[in-house]
């Protein structure tokens, strides 16, 4: 009891001190000309930056952040919006041009007013929504970005690889995508066919993720919830298959796209979800996954997928090997190329797929990928490494 009271006095005596008296009157200060909100952004956003740029400049850094406090807020923002079977990301997509709407008649009838105050709060709210936006991303998944490479973290030798290199490995993928054809199925125009659905899909990923997680350190522990894209079709034009939402810890996959292509997809969104930021990494990580599973149709994508971006490659570095790597290929195999090839057709040139490549590749640069979007085919280096240090693996 006397603990007790004596921990009252000092608490009440320091609430009373000059030093608190002075905290108190700095936030009154600043509360009359923002709102609480804004005033904590004004200390967060300092915080991630210098946080940022320490990121920058050591990866010791960036990995301690993106394996302690960003695995917890993406943990967090994940576990949050998992609750809703649909993608929040998206409905705030859709509710971009009606709030700003409002908010400039709002604001346009707060600037007739005598009083400055409401039009200061309101500036300051949308300040600090700003400063929200790149503290989250900072806390998120920003720092990722300068981490240690995955190649270093797996001891593997990454270098630029050869058009024979290229070949070997197309020629492994195909082996093992071979022995799997007969567990597959596909349609009449020759595209696979998943034999269930995307919430059994997301749940054979996430066992997968959980036992990877145990192996390697740079994958954060995370059982999440895949959403898929309302408006998948029209979203097709922008050629985005899948999209990782910082701002609300979602993966979400366009569904639109063809069976064979969702399993590699999803993986590698939910690889961003558990802190792979760099697209090569993300792919390389969704080639790990797959091909981890004992799922047949999983380790198909993951084979058939990772297998697309060598022939892209073989067709830049050598004619004859991109000739002859089609040639050997099962007829199977071939046919769900061309089918995508068939369905993609239709969305390749357009107005919204030259924005949404030009804006992701301006992203890319900004966060030192100085390749941009083309950084998702050197997934090839990564693979051709990881076959050269596992001869044997799946």
């Amino acid at each position: 009891m006397t603990k007790i009271l004596a921990v009252h006095l000092f608490s009440s005596q320091f609430m009373k001190s000059r030093f608190m008296k002075k905290v108190k009157n700095f936030f009154r200060r600043w509360h009359a000309y923002c709102p609480v909100f804004a005033i904590v952004m004004s200390f967060l956003t300092p915080a991630a930056l210098l946080l940022h740029l320490l990121s920058i400049k050591i990866p010791a850094v960036a990995d301690f952040v993106n394996r302690t406090i960003s695995a917890g807020v993406r943990f967090l923002l994940a576990k949050i919006t998992g609750i809703f079977p649909f993608s929040l990301a998206e409905m705030l997509v859709y509710l971009i041009l009606p709030a700003a709407v409002v908010a400039i008649i709002f604001a346009v009838k707060l600037a007739k007013k005598p009083d400055p105050k409401p039009s200061r709060y309101m500036l300051s709210y949308l300040l600090a929504g700003v400063a929200t936006l790149y503290t989250l991303f900072v806390f998120t998944l920003g720092t990722s970005y300068f981490g240690t490479p995955i190649h270093e973290e797996m001891g593997l030798d990454r270098k630029d690889v050869s058009a024979e290199e290229l070949f070997e490995t197309a020629k492994l993928l195909l082996e093992k995508t071979d022995a799997l054809l007969d567990e597959i199925e596909f349609d009449e125009n020759g595209a696979s066919v998943m034999p269930y659905d995307l919430s059994e899909l997301n749940r054979r990923l996430n066992e997968v993720y959980k036992e990877a997680g145990k192996e390697y350190a740079f994958l954060s522990t995370l059982t999440s919830r895949v959403k898929p894209v309302l408006a998948s079709e029209p979203l097709t034009y922008t050629h985005l298959s899948g999209i990782y939402s910082y701002m609300t810890g979602e993966a979400n996959i366009n569904t639109n796209f063809p069976d064979g292509t969702i399993p590699q997809t999803m993986a590698h969104e939910m690889a961003h979800q558990r802190g792979i930021a760099k697209e090569d990494e993300a792919n390389f990580v969704a080639f790990l996954i797959c091909s981890a599973s004992d799922d047949p149709f999983i380790r198909y994508s993951g084979y058939v997928e990772t297998f697309k971006y060598f022939v892209n490659a073989l067709a830049a570095a050598d004619k004859d090997l991109f000739q002859e790597i089609y040639a050997i290929a099962d007829d199977r195999i071939v046919g769900e190329i061309l089918a995508f090839n068939e369905f993609f057709e239709k969305y390749e040139d357009n107005a919204a797929a030259s924005v949404s490549e030009a804006v992701n590749n301006a992203y890319q640069q900004i966060q030192g990928v100085k390749e941009g979007i083309q950084s998702y085919g050197l997934v090839v280096d990564l693979t051709v490494a990881y076959f050269k240090a596992n001869p044997e693996a799946d």
